[in-house]
């Protein structure tokens, strides 16, 4: 990385380094990275939407990445943190918002999208406080709704309501959108091969 003379690590805690005063374990690393270019852009674009994105087992060490990103005006994805650690906890999420905020001050943004772990949004309403409008990453919801899918043991069926939850997902109209979910889940409901996917789904 080109050394400018600016700090881009806004949190830094090695392994074996006591992290009492975080509710870290000793054996816990944390690495939190903000560039200045990144705090104008989550300051730019921030209010309008905020989201998360985790990769985990990056190298041999098995450390995770969690990235912040926003969108710009031209629907570009922008990274304005990154956080690397051992551990995937609300701890270290209160921790790594807590960086961005002593950073950037708070951030109060109309729409937080992440995957299906509470503890991002927990642990950001935390830091941030709450958000109108929490989503759902369409790729987390659609690939948990695939692991589920076996729920429904008759294969031909698996795949007439695979087909029919590709059609409902894809619906934007509101108001046709309600109808075919309240339809989908009664189908799924009142037949004994697809109950328990419908439970699920509910």
């Amino acid at each position: 990385m080109k050394n400018n003379g600016e700090n881009c690590i806004v949190f830094f805690k090695e392994q074996g380094q006591s992290g009492n005063d975080y509710g870290l374990k000793d054996e816990d690393f944390v690495l939190i990275i903000m560039t200045d270019f990144q705090k104008e852009m989550i300051t730019k674009y921030g209010k309008d939407k905020i989201c998360i994105d985790g990769t985990h087992g990056l190298n041999s060490y098995d450390f995770n990445l969690y990235s912040v990103l926003v969108v710009d005006e031209h629907k570009n994805g922008i990274p304005v943190a990154f956080c690397f650690s051992n551990k995937s906890s609300e701890d270290v999420f209160r921790i790594y918002f807590s960086a961005i905020k002593n950073a950037v001050g708070i951030i109060e943004t109309t729409t937080f999208m992440t995957d299906d772990a509470p503890a991002f949004y927990n642990a950001w309403s935390y830091v941030m406080g709450t958000v109108k409008n929490v989503l759902l990453c369409a790729w987390h919801v659609t690939r948990n709704w695939h692991q589920n899918l076996n729920k429904i043991r008759n294969p031909e069926k698996r795949k007439i309501f695979n087909k029919a939850l590709k059609a409902v997902k894809e619906e934007l109209c509101l108001e046709t959108f309600s109808k075919l979910m309240k339809q989908f889940i009664q189908e799924l409901l009142n037949d004994s091969d697809t109950c328990e996917f419908g439970k699920y789904f509910q």
